[in-house]
């Protein structure tokens, strides 16, 4: 069957662009309706992807979230799935569920550890890692369980995965990439980066993989916002860049960052497919970079 995430990765517009949304933390979705109205953003990006209960926080479950999102702006989700919070069974399960919601492409995370989450004394499943849940979505998309039992219609997931420009051993984290789409993966999200040279030579490096990349751009709106995503696993801000920030932690920094991602999208169009803009805490500050892209990438910069 045709898969319209395929499509849009195959003939969408060049760069690609994708925002990341945070379910909310309780029911009232009100307020997530009004940021996105407010930035129309249907107009703007190809792709929203919706996150997962990030750095093992509870929030509204991510896959029935995506599909309400789909409803509402006529968006195909991108729909991150940890294997943090759920065994073999649920992992099946949920999937099928989102494939009947209309959900076309999941992103396999083996997940953030628990520990660094809101419930550390949480228990973390971690049954399968991203490149077992790869196999396992392969595995209903031929139309089977995980038991050997025939499915009474089958999904057929685009699958993303994620990876870490930021590393220490750039060729290993390309290796890892390797035995994802080995396993499955059609795309990759990246981890925020903020600089433009260490980046470009990873995804110069990732280009052999043959997979099409969306490096993620994350822009921030005070220092002490700064130093909180600097100790988050997987982000590494450059010294140069701190040095250039020496201003009281609550000053407001935004329009610096705006910039710098600009600065960044500009310096590595030519090394990925598109970008991803990851909302944080911030998500309005997100947005504001999204309009920017979008119009670069109309007036043809991008």
């Amino acid at each position: 069957m045709d898969n319209p995430v395929l499509a849009l990765f195959s003939g969408a517009r060049r760069p690609i662009l994708s925002f990341e949304v945070n379910p909310p933390k309780g029911v009232e979705l009100a307020a997530v309706w009004e940021r996105l109205d407010r930035a129309d953003i249907a107009s703007r990006i190809d792709f929203l992807n919706v996150t997962d209960c990030a750095l093992a926080k509870m929030r509204l479950a991510a896959l029935p979230f995506a599909a309400l999102l789909k409803q509402r702006y006529g968006l195909e989700p991108l729909v991150n799935v940890s294997c943090r919070d759920r065994n073999i069974i649920a992992l099946q399960s949920d999937l099928l569920a989102a494939w009947a919601l209309g959900v076309r492409s999941v992103v396999a995370l083996t997940g953030d550890a628990v520990t660094v989450g809101d419930n550390p004394t949480a228990k973390g499943v971690f049954e399968v890692n991203s490149v077992g849940l790869l196999k396992l979505i392969a595995q209903l998309g031929n139309g089977l369980d995980l038991s050997g039992a025939a499915l009474s219609g089958a999904p057929d997931f685009f699958s993303g995965v994620v990876v870490n420009p930021n590393v220490r051993n750039p060729a290993a984290e390309v290796k890892k990439l390797l035995r994802k789409k080995e396993a499955g993966a059609k795309y990759a999200l990246s981890q925020p980066v903020y600089d433009a040279v260490s980046a470009g030579e990873f995804f110069t490096q990732a280009a052999s993989v043959g997979i099409p990349i969306l490096v993620g751009l994350l822009p921030l709106k005070t220092p002490r916002a700064v130093k909180s995503i600097s100790n988050v696993p997987g982000i590494r801000i450059p010294q140069e860049l701190l040095t250039r920030l020496d201003f009281p932690d609550d000053a407001d920094v935004s329009e610096f960052f705006l910039s710098h991602c600009v600065e960044l999208a500009l310096a590595l169009r030519d090394t990925v497919a598109g970008f991803h803009v990851v909302s944080g805490a911030t998500p309005r500050l997100g947005l504001q970079l999204i309009q920017e892209l979008a119009k670069l990438r109309g007036e043809g910069t991008l």
